[in-house]
């Protein structure tokens, strides 16, 4: 509607947005990110790729039906920023916005879709002093992705226990310890109840290691019957 189109220019005139990406201002239609960034943006195309380079990270040590990313992370690339923006300054819009373009292209490329979609969870202590959970943001934004009937997104079946440092600033090794034995089911037999013989579709913001992703399929595969799959917005490519 024109007077909706108006209020955003006026919006704009008082509180200018900028590109998450490259600094430049963004037009009345933009969100988040600019156009140019936008057609530039790093896409992995994992959702139509099996065998992919996110799948072999994770061959040796679990079994995913499938592993799909949006964009590939890089030091060297200002998408970054992006990343930032949703795990450090609260965007949690941005979050949403990231998971919906990531469950759109897994909706076209006729992806198998979840039953259910699971965030990695936060401790408690983490949650409570950063105020969010940003892969809950981006889970509700591939659900919204997936199509009309939305896929559920659960909350309460993980619980993170252990307190761990951020992955952020430490070695592959020490990744691996640093969530082992992290997660554990908040209920058994609750967990059997709602999720068994069902399709889980794990979300997190970025896989390095797989070591996040590896700790949660160990308890999730403890449910009789479920298929696990695992989505993040960021791929840091590594050699396999």
């Amino acid at each position: 509607m024109d007077w909706c189109r108006g209020w955003k220019e006026l919006a704009d005139m008082v509180w200018p947005r900028k590109c998450g990406v490259c600094g430049g201002y963004l037009g009345t239609e933009e969100r988040f990110v600019c156009q140019e960034c936008l057609k530039d943006m790093p896409l992995t195309y994992f959702w139509s790729w099996r065998g992919n380079p996110a799948e072999q990270i994770l061959w040796a040590r679990t079994y995913f039906e499938g592993v799909v990313s949006l964009f590939y992370y890089s030091k060297d690339n200002d998408y970054r920023r992006l990343l930032h923006m949703l795990k450090y300054k609260g965007n949690i819009a941005l979050g949403k916005w990231l998971g919906r373009m990531l469950g759109e292209r897994m909706r076209s490329a006729e992806y198998p879709r979840p039953d259910v979609i699971i965030p990695v969870p936060l401790h408690w202590r983490r949650k409570w002093k950063r105020g969010y959970n940003q892969a809950e943001a981006i889970a509700r934004g591939i659900a919204e992705g997936l199509g009309e009937e939305k896929v559920p997104v659960l909350t309460g079946v993980m619980r993170r226990i252990r307190y761990s440092t951020s992955q952020t600033h430490i070695s592959v090794g020490s990744k691996w310890e640093n969530v082992s034995g992290a997660f554990v089911l908040a209920d058994k037999k609750k967990a059997a109840e709602m999720l068994s013989g069902r399709h889980i579709l794990i979300v997190d913001d970025v896989l390095t290691t797989g070591a996040t992703a590896e700790a949660c399929w160990d308890v999730l595969r403890t449910v009789p019957g479920v298929r696990i799959s695992y989505a993040s917005v960021a791929f840091v490519l590594r050699k396999i």
